[in-house]
């Protein structure tokens, strides 16, 4: 099987198995952004921008599928996947990051995470939760991962670094506080 079988074939099981989390349920969100993607796409061409596209996937499919995270939905140069629990998806990102790092030339995705409670709705997930964790994706800067509060504190035996970061304002609500991640190789 090609690299480009195995995408297709996730992308498929992840359409056959869609995440629908029963009321109270809470979930850690993850989601990856590849930074200057627009640019890169408008200057070096849709071709470029595809291999770009493939390798964000080489490098997160299998750290989502070693911590049993399930892709919900692609966001064009990104995605949103779920976990069961906040420590998979920090190690997730930890691996992630980790395998950007080494790779050459360097792929720069942002990563963000926060955990709580969102609900289905016609074959999507919703809620304040799930803003909250788009939000913290956009404090991010390539080859960052930034994470709530919440996912800071549920997010135990990860061996990891936090540093505090700028709160995510948000209207009507107290600050987020954010965190980002700080790992040396082979940390999670």
């Amino acid at each position: 099987m090609r690299p480009n079988d195995d995408v297709a074939v996730i992308d498929w099981l992840a359409g056959l198995f869609p995440v629908v989390p029963r009321r109270g349920t809470r979930l850690a969100f993850m989601f990856t952004d590849l930074e200057g993607f627009t640019v890169h796409a408008a200057l070096a061409g849709n071709g470029a921008a595809l291999r770009l596209l493939r390798r964000h996937d080489a490098l997160v499919l299998p750290a989502l599928r070693a911590h049993d995270g399930r892709i919900v939905k692609r966001l064009g140069d990104g995605l949103m996947a779920v976990f069961d629990s906040p420590a998979a998806a920090l190690r997730a990102a930890v691996a992630i990051q980790g395998a950007a790092a080494r790779r050459r030339p360097a792929v720069m995705l942002r990563i963000g995470i926060h955990a709580g409670e969102v609900r289905w709705r016609e074959g999507d997930l919703v809620g304040h939760d799930l803003n909250v964790a788009a939000r913290v994706t956009e404090r991010a800067r390539g080859g960052r991962i930034v994470v709530s509060d919440v996912l800071r504190t549920e997010a135990d035996g990860v061996p990891v670094r936090f540093r505090r970061t700028r709160p995510l304002a948000i209207p009507g609500r107290a600050p987020v506080p954010l965190f980002r991640v700080e790992f040396q190789e082979g940390m999670a």
